[in-house]
């Protein structure tokens, strides 16, 4: 079989296989580039042969190819190298429709997968805006829950990203994320993107105790050990735009005080959370530490001696002080302040004026 006959072979082959359906020039080209790929191929599926094959695969996936009608113009194509004048080894072409074959799968099944996640995120904020009734007709298979488990997270910062907005399910933070996020909580578990983190839903019918989801936190650790800041906490299908509204505020207050590098329930912070919000108890509790506007060393040693568990050996260690020291500066603070750090109540007004204290001051920062 001659050049000629074979590219005849190849148009009515390409065809025969649109006839069934009506279809564009334009896939028609597209099937007529990939039966010429597949051709080209089948003595020689090397990696620029294999790289231009899946090229051609995946247009006729963008343009709406179905799978069989791709499989049946690469194996035909291929199929018709045993027919020219000194045909190859039959074990060659075979080779090469296996390796063609697995491209051909492999491409539909990333795109599949794609158009879940796309379906998925459609899915997740159309709950997360409260109007589920719109999207549920066109995403039918996505079962929605009465409540789900909702999953704010705050991602490291990624290295190497080029370009603003949400990490796409290609990049490979959040890849894996979708990935552990189907296998350990199923397909009908929900992840939204956004520009540093991720809100994921997970409904009550799958497991989703506090201990599923620190295992599914620390698994996504990035190579330099950092561990993900996330919050959780349930709420109703119907409540979900107002609690998700609460959870990420509460998971920035986290991240603003420190509280990074793990998963927290919503109780864990409802102190710091209620703290922050406006009224009479916040505008109290904030102009406790006014006297200590001007003696940054108190500030810092009262900071220290709470995160050091109220050891005050601990607090000289990291000060590099002498225990006495920071006796002296605790009893400073109490006769600036009126509130004694080593009695339960004082230590309770003193550390939640620190925790206003810190929140405005990032708040700040973070609108300047």
């Amino acid at each position: 079989m001659g050049v000629h006959e074979v590219n005849h072979t190849i148009t009515r082959m390409v065809d025969s296989a649109m006839s069934a359906h009506s279809a564009s020039d334009e896939v028609r080209e597209q099937l007529l580039t990939l039966a010429s790929r597949s051709f080209a191929s089948a003595t020689d599926l090397d990696s620029d042969a294999a790289a231009q094959l899946e090229r051609a695969v995946a247009g006729c996936v963008r343009l709406g190819v179905s799978l069989d009608t791709a499989l049946s113009i690469v194996i035909g194509a291929m199929e018709l190298v045993i027919s020219i004048e000194t045909p190859p080894t039959a074990d060659s072409v075979l080779r090469a429709v296996r390796a063609a074959t697995e491209i051909v799968a492999r491409v539909y099944k990333q795109a599949r997968s794609n158009e879940r996640v796309d379906e998925g995120r459609a899915v997740a904020a159309a709950l997360l805006r409260g109007d589920s009734a719109k999207i549920l007709g066109h995403c039918s298979h996505i079962g929605v829950a009465d409540s789900y488990t909702i999953l704010a997270m705050r991602l490291p910062p990624l290295r190497g990203r080029h370009h603003e907005g949400p990490p796409t399910a290609a990049e490979p933070v959040a890849a894996r994320m979708y990935f552990e996020v189907r296998r350990r909580f199923g397909p009908s578990a929900l992840t939204l993107l956004a520009d540093n983190g991720a809100t994921i839903l997970i409904p009550d019918t799958a497991p989703n105790d506090y201990a599923a989801l620190a295992a599914f936190n620390d698994c996504l650790v990035t190579a330099d050990g950092t561990v993900p800041t996330a919050l959780t906490m349930h709420a109703l299908t119907t409540d979900l735009p107002a609690v998700a509204e609460q959870v990420h505020a509460a998971l920035d207050l986290a991240t603003r005080l420190g509280m990074t590098g793990r998963l927290h329930r919503f109780s864990d912070i409802a102190v710091e959370y209620q703290l922050t919000r406006p009224g009479p108890g916040r505008d109290a509790l904030s102009t406790v530490l006014d006297p200590l506007e001007e003696h940054p060393d108190l500030l810092a040693t009262l900071r220290c001696y709470i995160d050091s568990g109220l050891d005050r050996r601990r607090t000289a260690r990291r000060l590099h002080l002498h225990p006495n020291s920071v006796d002296y500066r605790l009893k400073r603070i109490l006769r600036l302040t009126g509130y004694d750090s080593t009695d339960p109540t004082g230590l309770w007004n003193l550390r939640s004026a620190l925790v206003i204290r810190d929140h405005h001051t990032e708040y700040t920062a973070l609108g300047a």
